[in-house]
């Protein structure tokens, strides 16, 4: 029998066995993501080729683009969620996956070049996501909306260029985009991004280990009070490290990760998700 999931962005997950083996079928049919399914998975399959310490990726056995449909075949991961990993890691197992974060993170960085990103580039892309955060229902009237939007725009139009390592990244690393399995982690689900930086990667984990919030989309039972400790820790670690290497970070990663949470806000479909969104982008733009 064929697992079936509705996943983000209009695309369908299907868990399919065939003969002794499973893969994972991912598709759409969405006009507006069949070119994008496809960019992923050719970052995807890319990032297949490399030998990670302790990083994997999901093979791509096979993209097909027709006119209409995406479809993507790839391997099958047996697995541990991150909120079943951590309830059951020991100290030991965390600082293997922080170390293999910083490894995955220093590679694309070896990779990417410094460049001077336009500010034109961030306010273009604010200007978009202020455009499509004023069309949810649940921003729509909203005067604490309406003063982020405000003072955000002015954060936005007040910077510079931003002098930031160009050319690799994930684009969506947060935790659900993580498969555990022993001391080996599996990353799925790439995104091409409006910047592609290691910096977009250092903020999406950070969205997690900072603000908590792949376990606000969690819908089951878990020991929050554990969680919170697994999460302040490897966000100390990953801070840490990167504040004292690279200016670049201490510099830029508070305007990204405003620009990382706002994107967010245009596809959140429940009050208590906009709230919440609302206290994070508060809590930056008091800190910028």
């Amino acid at each position: 029998m064929n697992i079936e999931v509705k996943g983000h962005s209009g695309c369908q997950i299907d868990v399919v066995p065939e003969g002794q083996e499973i893969y994972v079928y991912k598709s759409t049919a969405a006009p507006k993501y069949l070119n994008r399914l496809l960019l992923q998975a050719e970052k995807q399959k890319a990032a297949g080729n490399v030998a990670y310490q302790h990083i994997r990726v999901p093979e791509v056995y096979e993209i097909v683009k027709e006119r209409d449909k995406t479809v993507i075949k790839m391997q099958y991961v047996y697995s541990k969620n991150f909120i079943e990993f951590f309830e059951q890691a020991g100290f030991e197992q965390i600082d293997y996956l922080i170390g293999a974060l910083k490894y995955f993170l220093e590679y694309e960085i070896d990779k990417c070049h410094m460049e001077d990103v336009p500010a034109t580039v961030f306010q273009s892309k604010f200007e978009e996501v202020k455009g499509k955060t004023l069309t949810n229902p649940l921003c729509q009237n909203d005067e604490e909306i309406t003063e982020i939007l405000d003072k955000a725009g002015k954060v936005f139009y007040a910077v510079d260029c931003l002098q930031i390592p160009v050319g690799l990244c994930h684009g969506d690393l947060t935790f659900s985009n993580v498969l555990f399995n022993g001391n080996n982690y599996y990353l799925i689900d790439f995104l091409d991004s409006f910047v592609e930086t290691p910096l977009q990667d250092i903020v999406k984990i950070r969205q997690d280990t900072r603000y908590y919030w792949s376990q606000l989309m969690y819908t089951k039972q878990y020991d929050a009070v554990r969680l919170r400790i697994v999460c302040d820790k490897i966000d100390r670690e990953i801070d840490s490290y990167f504040q004292e290497k690279y200016s670049w970070y201490a510099t830029n990663y508070k305007t990204m990760q405003l620009m990382n949470i706002m994107r967010i806000l245009p596809y959140a479909h429940e009050q208590r998700v906009v709230n919440y969104l609302k206290n994070i982008l508060k809590e930056l733009l008091h800190e910028i």
